[in-house]
């Protein structure tokens, strides 16, 4: 017989069964083992939960919250310890001690880093206290937290705190001891889509923009870009602002563009200025939209005056961000028929001879020579140009009519 001798896959596979029904099977039993405890470890964890669960010695409390975070370093035990959450949750009450919580915090961390973040964001309501505990390395922690479980995946789930985070960063600056661990939270919720929910602290937020730490600004700065490029562009293009200080600057009514461009321009700390202009790129005041650059440039007029002074004395990549936003050249040659800068009014146009001016400038000086009854010639070097018809192609460049 076929069967004699031969396994029982063999043998069923020789009769015609259907044995890949029996290979899924054991795939599933293989991969149920991977997750397989051994009761020696369900007692090791209910052990744990019954000292987190006693209102006994602290010390024991927090050894057994310690005791699972080495534990949840294992893929099995990390998901064994996410099967019942309760006991660990039950320490972050308001009215536990900061070490436990600190313990317990440090094993939810564990556990979101070791593909357990959905289990953890599923109960993020019981991390809410740690966000107004009187402890700040409590709310560095829980903060921190909160930014590793956007970094995995999770903002969708976190952003309903987004709020909270917001009030736990507020209460820091309350007494002077301004976190970043919050900022980076609402970060790292806006870099994962979650824009718009983070868009609704936004004027809270810029207060920090005058915060006296360089990075409590650059981090605020690097926040808002987030914001931006989290889907809620067109929500921080519309936020006008009235803002006293800024407004001594001969700017009254400032928007948040001209905020951050000031601060490109004026903070005395380069990470700062970086940041706030990598923050103004990313605006939709920062795209021409349907204005031209001249329409953008005369509706910015100080900002730009401010910038035609400050180009030719800066150097660096802030020089680059904010003369490429108001689409400014660095050259600062002047044009002739005007006397004034090149990158301005529209730009520069060079004729088929090479000479350079304005645009505009150049099809006045068309116009006026036209009317005159004279050939359309350079204004520098007279080189006749009987070809050009100014106003026949209002969209190309000059030389290439």
């Amino acid at each position: 017989m076929a069967g004699l001798g031969a396994g029982p896959m063999e043998a069923l596979a020789a009769s015609g069964a259907p044995s890949r029904w029996l290979r899924v099977r054991s795939k599933v039993k293989y991969l149920a083992k991977d997750f397989y405890q051994t009761p020696a470890e369900e007692k090791q964890l209910q052990s744990f939960h019954a000292v987190l669960a006693s209102k006994g010695d602290l010390d024991a409390r927090v050894k057994a919250a310690e005791s699972l975070t080495s534990l949840a370093r294992g893929e099995r035990m990390a998901w064994a310890i996410c099967e019942n959450l309760g006991p660990l949750l039950q320490c972050l009450k308001a009215k536990e001690a900061p070490q436990l919580k600190l313990a317990v915090l440090g094993t939810l961390r564990v556990l979101t880093e070791n593909n357990q973040a959905m289990a953890v964001a599923q109960h993020s309501y019981a991390l809410l206290p740690c966000l107004r505990d009187e402890d700040i390395l409590v709310q560095r922690k829980v903060s921190s937290l909160y930014r590793v479980l956007a970094e995995e995946g999770q903002a969708a789930m976190i952003a309903r705190d987004v709020a909270s985070i917001m009030h736990c960063f507020e209460a820091t600056q309350a007494v002077n001891a301004s976190l970043m661990a919050p900022l980076d939270a609402l970060t790292a919720i806006a870099s994962a889509g979650e824009g718009r929910a983070v868009a609704r602290v936004v004027e809270r937020l810029l207060a920090a923009l005058r915060d006296g730490r360089a990075k409590i600004r650059a981090t605020t700065c690097k926040t808002l870009a987030a914001i931006a490029r989290g889907g809620a562009k067109e929500l921080l293009g519309h936020l006008g602002l009235i803002d006293a200080e800024i407004a001594e600057s001969c700017i009254s009514g400032v928007s948040l563009f001209e905020m951050l461009a000031l601060l490109s321009l004026d903070d005395p700390d380069a990470d700062v200025r970086l940041a706030a202009a990598d923050a103004l790129r990313c605006l939709p005041e920062a795209e021409i939209s349907g204005e031209s650059a001249h329409e953008k440039r005369n509706r910015y007029p100080a900002l730009v005056k401010r910038l035609q002074r400050w180009a030719g004395s800066a150097t660096g990549e802030v020089q680059t961000i904010l003369l490429s936003v108001f689409y400014l050249s660095q050259d600062t040659e002047a044009c002739v028929i005007c006397q004034e800068a090149l990158h301005l009014d529209g730009g520069p146009e060079a004729l088929p001879c090479g000479h350079v001016f304005h645009r505009r400038c150049m099809e006045d000086w068309y116009l006026f020579t036209t009317k005159c009854g004279r050939t359309p010639n350079c204004p520098m070097c007279r080189t006749k140009m009987p070809n050009i018809n100014i106003l026949a192609s209002p969209q190309l460049p000059l030389a290439q009519r």
